[in-house]
């Protein structure tokens, strides 16, 4: 069985630009795990999160991880207590750490 659509059809038609509302701001957990399963799709090559909470970053390190990717932290370790977290592809991850760490 195939889905015939994974995303709604969206009419903006009826839509009155000069009273539409913008849209809501998601909040910091919606866009970590969108971020995050991005990169596990392969839709994104990195994903780097800066003052998230452990409660951000540790539902995503499996889905990543599964799908091929790599987590750590700024420094290059295995920790969700630092408040950084990088998601990326195997062979990004390294370089993007360098990169930061040349950075500082």
């Amino acid at each position: 069985m195939r889905a015939a659509h994974t995303r709604p059809a969206l009419d903006w038609t009826g839509v009155d630009p000069a009273r539409a509302t913008p849209p809501a701001k998601p909040s910091a957990g919606t866009g970590t795990c969108h971020g995050g399963l991005l990169v596990a799709t392969g839709q994104l090559d990195a994903f780097l999160l800066m003052t998230a909470g452990p409660w951000d970053i540790a539902a995503l390190i499996p889905v990543v991880e599964e799908a091929g990717g790599v987590f750590s932290d700024l420094a290059g370790q295995r920790r969700i207590d630092t408040g950084t977290a990088l998601f990326a592809k195997r062979g990004l991850h390294g370089g993007i750490l360098d990169a930061i760490a040349s950075a500082e």
